[in-house]
């Protein structure tokens, strides 16, 4: 074989192995990766939890006051989960009955299930995170005070706010600075009292009064006091009106004579603890009109006010 046609083989030989290697270059397989991931839920979390009015919740006689509770809530799953899925509530109590999870609903030191609604379109949905909240509760006149003269000076007003995201997970927070309760010393009296026709020189029968506790302080005393009655030119001393905090009896044995000056005595009415049955209770009232008084209808005024 000759020295060209050896040449020859070798090179058709390599062409085939250049050639064949492209071809299994070209018929060799690919994979693909496909990647995953699970993104767990967290709870929310509840920030800034503020009570208005403060520093002072004062009530209103013999009615409510509203108080504001307000909070933000953030939750890194997106703040929809607990505005648009989930909820916020509150709970207002006196701090010596517990919070949320522990203190009933009462009228007297605890407020619950408060629904704290989203404010202003704060939480906007897709990747926000945080939002604001408030809602107001009515508080009754019979509110437990927490100021210096009531019996739990030693205790605040607190609210706690939880909140609860569509996976049932959940956290809560209070208020930093929660405000006292005032006491409110706050009575009703019978607006009138009718001693009827009585004839000069003679006393009228023994009629009464009642006296009710419309505020939040227990064993209210209070003042007494009065002004003569009056007919035209004519009047009736007011020293001539007796009166009883006790018993009903006649004019000669009611207790006290009325007078001019404002006079402390004890009524001893116990704060109400439902709005719908207030503490009261009744006075006895009599006059004696003095011989050769001249005929009329005589009107004066008696003040009882809480101390």
């Amino acid at each position: 074989m000759n020295i060209l046609f050896r040449a020859y083989l070798v090179s058709a030989f390599i062409a085939g192995l250049i050639i064949g290697g492209g071809f299994l270059i070209a018929s060799a397989d690919s994979g693909t990766i496909i990647p995953s991931v699970e993104v767990g839920n967290q709870a929310p979390t509840v920030s800034a939890v503020n009570i208005t009015p403060t520093p002072l919740i004062t009530l209103a006689e013999n009615g409510t006051t509203t108080v504001t509770i307000t909070a933000t809530v953030s939750d890194s799953n997106g703040c929809d989960e607990v505005f648009t899925g989930g909820t916020i509530k509150a709970t207002l109590y006196r701090s010596g009955v517990g919070g949320a999870g522990s203190c009933s609903a009462d009228f007297n030191n605890c407020y619950r299930n408060i629904i704290l609604p989203e404010v202003g379109n704060t939480c906007t949905g897709g990747a926000d995170t945080e939002g604001d909240a408030s809602g107001t509760v009515q508080v009754w006149y019979i509110a437990e005070a927490t100021d210096a003269s009531s019996s739990f000076s030693a205790q605040t007003w607190q609210a706690e706010v939880v909140a609860t995201d569509s996976s049932n997970a959940s956290s809560s927070a209070t208020d930093s600075t929660p405000p006292e309760l005032s006491t409110l010393l706050a009575i009703d009296v019978t607006a009138s009292v009718n001693y009827g026709t009585v004839s000069a020189g003679a006393t009228s029968t023994t009629v009464s009064a009642s006296t009710t506790n419309t505020g939040n302080f227990n064993s209210t005393d209070s003042n007494f006091s009065g002004v003569a009655l009056e007919s035209g030119g004519n009047s009736i001393a007011v020293g001539q009106q007796k009166y009883s905090t006790t018993t009903s009896e006649a004019w000669d044995y009611l207790d006290y004579t009325l007078s001019g000056t404002p006079t402390l005595k004890e009524l001893n009415i116990a704060k109400g603890t439902a709005t719908g049955t207030p503490s009261s209770q009744g006075s006895f009232w009599a006059i004696s009109v003095p011989g050769g008084q001249a005929a009329g209808t005589y009107n004066g005024t008696t003040t009882i006010e809480a101390q």
